[in-house]
This record gives structure tokens, sequence and C-alpha cells, in this order.
């Protein structure tokens, strides 16, 4: 089993979260491929990255929404690297569907985005991971067990991308590890300027606090790194 440094391919590469895992990777010696669906921003990330990584990390710009976009990021992976090791998913975004306006698109498109292309994604990219006994994270959400209102949408995309890799976790074991992190809240001061209300939300949790970015890029790399752990969801930020 190899166990050291390998290529992680980080899909959502540009959201708050994913540039947060990937500075991580970097910073503890893994290469990396960054996926996400502007250009601009993942050049931007790539450069920023430089120091970290030893050389401009590659990118994949591809749009999770495009019925292409699972071949577009295995074709251009496969230019970059011999074989990705390693996949973490932090797919967004996190779009607010009340139920009195929810549509059918609404539904479709964060199935997409959450589940369908990540899960296909996995799948065509199986034989790289069984290749060095890789391993996937994904990023979920504590409010499948726990729903809360306005986010119908994105909750049942999150809970079939949790059932979906779970059953993928059966068929590719031994050989590829797969687990999910379940977050709670994760503080953005810039997406919230509400003190009052971000003190209200904070303290429904025992810790009295939101998690950091940074606390998640340590789940995330716990959970690369546990050899004896897959098809669990692991729950923070309760």
């Amino acid at each position: 089993m190899t166990t050291g440094a390998r290529t992680t391919l980080v899909v959502g590469a540009t959201g708050r979260l994913g540039v947060a895992i990937a500075r991580g990777l970097a910073v503890r010696g893994d290469k990396l491929i960054l996926t996400a669906r502007d250009a601009t921003k993942l050049e931007a990330l790539s450069k920023d990255l430089t120091a970290l990584h030893g050389s401009p990390p590659p990118t994949v710009c591809a749009d999770l929404t495009k019925p292409d976009a699972v071949d577009v990021i295995v074709a251009g992976a496969r230019k970059q690297v011999d074989y990705v090791g390693n996949i973490v998913l932090a797919c967004g975004p996190f779009p607010r569907t009340p139920l009195a306006s929810l549509q059918r698109e609404d539904l479709l498109h964060t199935l997409t985005v959450h589940a369908v292309a990540p899960l296909l994604l996995v799948h065509a990219l199986s034989n790289d991971l069984a290749r060095v006994n890789g391993a996937v994270v994904a990023l979920s959400d504590a409010g499948v067990n726990r729903p809360y209102t306005n986010f119908v949408a994105y909750l049942t995309a999150k809970g079939a991308l949790q059932t979906g890799l779970r059953a993928l976790a059966n068929e590719l074991a031994p050989d590829v590890r797969i687990n999910m992190v379940a977050l709670g809240i994760v503080a953005d001061p810039e997406a919230d300027d509400d003190p009052l209300r971000t003190h209200r939300l904070a303290t429904r949790s025992p810790l009295g606090r939101f998690g950091t970015p940074e606390e998640v890029v340590h789940v995330v790399l716990a959970l690369l790194d546990a050899t004896w752990a897959t098809g669990e969801i692991w729950g923070t930020g309760r």
C-alpha cells in the first residue's frame, strides 16, 4: 500500500473550503490538480500555491453542471499526471431554495453538482485510485441528518451523495477508501455580517461557536490518511 505524498485532485478548488484544503495539502507536500468552473480563479489559486507546491499546480476548468464535465476533468488530468492518487470533493454551491418557490430545476441542478458528477468522477478514476490504494474524501453537511429550512434541494443532493459514496465504498473496497465529512456551520464573516444572528446560531452548538476552514482541513487530511476507515461519515462542528 502506498501511503506517502501523492497527487490529489481537488474538486471545487476555488471555493472557500476548497482553497483551504488545497493549501493544506500543498503545505504537507502533496502534489495537486485543481479543478473548478472559473478559469480566472483557478489560475490565481495555482499562482498563489506555487511557492508551497514547488511549481504551479496544474488546473482543469470544468463546470459540473455540463454533461461532459467528468470527461473534461479526466482528460485534463491525464495530460498533467500519470494517475490521480486521491480525490477531495469540495463541490459547491450552497443555494437557498425556499419551499414555496422550489422548482424541478433546483433539484436537478443541485443533484448534478453535488451528487451525479462527483459519483461519476470517482467511478471514472477508480482504477487510478486502486493503483495506489487511494482515498476519496467528500464534504457533506450535518443538515442531511438534522435538516434546516430553506435548503431542500441542497440537502437532498448531499443526502444522495452520502448514499452513493457509501455504495461506492463497498464496491471499491479494499483497494479504494471513500469517506465523508458532515460539516456543521463554518464561520464566514463575509457571508453574514449580522453579529446577533451569528451569535444566536453559534450558541446552538455545544461548543458555542462555528468552525473554521482550518479545522475542516484538519479533518479532511485525517480522513485521507485513515487507512482503516471506509464508508464512514465523520460529523464535525455539531
